[in-house]
């Protein structure tokens, strides 16, 4: 057997196998007997019909395709081996010649990924900052919360507490569906107009009114258009803020003054503020570790995790939105390939990432223990309180939700030593290199940001 080996601009490789007519021959002979043991061929015993005969009987399209099923099984792992490559799936018979005899196969190949000189990356941490305006706003918003609210038999007014159905829509999409009580402040609300559509209002009235949307919705197709709003007010209560004094503060908790309360207020917000900076640090280090790095893939790399993401948007659906993916087809009013290709973009940012970590993983030594998937699960017990957990135990130790386990807590090691190279960290095996300072300009701009645990290492 002969080989010739292309590889190619896809990351796949194209091996022809150059065959002996004598191979070919035989391998008719094999597929010929095989299928008159499977087919009746009349006037010859199972297995001893000529090979023009069960040509004749099966057709010539279905004898190639059993010939090219045994040759294949027959040559294709023997090729794969002496060409030394690393496939990432099964290869696809492209093309079968007779003059000269040869099989030409496709193979996609292994992904593979070069940090290049990754330890050298450097990406600015800015620490965040707790402002005494904002620390005055979680005040505000305590006050808020601790409001007397008082039935009044009267219309609507600003800052108000009202109870009622509101429906807003433009060009036929709904926009705004609230049945909860509401603060007449447009701040809260989110819809600038809507606070002053209700003022003057009564329990029990009804109206339509027209608002203009604004600019920094989120929907970016309904920014500046004309929306109608249908109001149908309940109730509505008047409301009292509480002053911003040393009752308060020990009203709300075990706090003896005012200035107590906001130094907690500051706590909070400091470490959620780190907490929050330090995920979207490792995700601006991930997005820069995969936008300097050289990867390459098959597109049936691609297509898998495009078929995994479809999965999980179906199960998402059926969570989220409670109806069959096929309804849901239907409202969005779009096919399972245009929703394939809608999610395309995000499902190959993801997978270069998940590349790019599990590169990581391997070459910094990175490892999961025994040990550390139990704290997990413990941890993960721990939340439920005094809620009984043995059936929750039970399916956390099942072999897919530990791997999951173990994969979630992998991704975020991958991410903190990413985090501590970038921040320029040395470990004691280190030495000090000359750092490459990256600009987030830098990072190639197809990368869209997503949560470390979107990612599997």
């Amino acid at each position: 057997m002969d080989l010739q080996v292309e590889k190619l601009e896809t990351h796949e490789a194209r091996i022809t196998i150059s065959l002996t007519d004598e191979a070919i021959a035989k391998a008719r002979r094999e597929v010929a007997r095989k299928i008159s043991k499977q087919v009746r061929v009349p006037g010859f015993r199972p297995g001893m019909a000529p090979i023009n005969v069960v040509v004749s009987a099966v057709g010539e399209q279905a004898f190639a395709n059993e010939l090219a099923d045994e040759l294949g099984s027959k040559y294709y792992a023997e090729a794969i081996d002496e060409s030394k490559l690393e496939p990432y799936g099964p290869g696809q018979l492209e093309d079968i010649k007779t003059d000269p005899p040869q099989l030409i196969v496709r193979v996609p190949l292994e992904p593979t990924v070069d940090l290049l000189d990754y330890k050298t990356i450097r990406v600015p941490y800015v620490a965040p900052v707790v402002t005494d305006e904002e620390v005055e706003s979680q005040v505000q918003y305590v006050r808020d919360e601790n409001a007397i609210v008082t039935l009044v038999e009267r219309s609507a007014q600003l800052g108000d507490l009202v109870e009622a159905d509101v429906e807003v829509t433009a060009e036929g999409k709904e926009v705004l569906h609230s049945h909860r009580p509401i603060v007449l402040d447009d701040a809260k609300i989110g819809l600038p107009g809507m606070a002053d559509a209700i003022v003057g209002m009564s329990a029990g009235e009804h109206k339509e009114v027209a608002i203009t949307l604004p600019e920094d919705i989120a929907d970016e197709a309904m920014r500046g258009k004309v929306a109608t709003a249908v109001i149908d007010v309940k109730r509505v209560s008047s409301r009292e803020l509480p002053e911003a004094n040393d009752e308060l503060a020990q009203t709300v908790g075990s706090f003896s003054t005012l200035e107590e309360l906001r130094n907690d207020l500051r706590n909070r917000l400091v470490e959620y503020r780190n907490r929050t900076s330090e995920q979207q640090y490792q995700n601006q280090v991930l997005d820069t570790f995969t936008g300097l790095s050289q990867i390459a893939y098959p597109p049936a790399y691609i297509e898998d995790r495009l078929n995994e993401q479809l999965e999980e948007l179906k199960s998402d659906v059926q969570r989220d939105e409670r109806m069959p993916f096929e309804e849901w087809l239907k409202v969005q009013n779009k096919s399972v390939e245009q929703v394939r290709e809608d999610i395309r973009p995000n499902a190959i940012a993801r997978a270069r990432r998940g590349l790019v970590m599990r590169e990581l993983a391997q070459k910094e030594s990175l490892r999961v223990t025994d040990a550390e998937i139990a704290a997990e699960v413990e941890r993960t017990l721990s939340q439920y309180g005094n809620v009984s957990t043995a059936e929750l135990r039970r399916t956390l130790l099942q072999a897919e939700n530990l791997r999951s386990i173990q994969n979630n807590i992998l991704s975020r090691k991958v991410l903190q030593e990413m985090a501590r190279i970038a921040g320029g960290e040395l470990s004691a095996q280190e030495p000090e290199t000359a750092p490459v300072l990256v600009n987030e300009s830098e990072v190639e701009a197809d990368q869209t940001s997503s949560a470390p645990g979107d990612t599997t290492a």
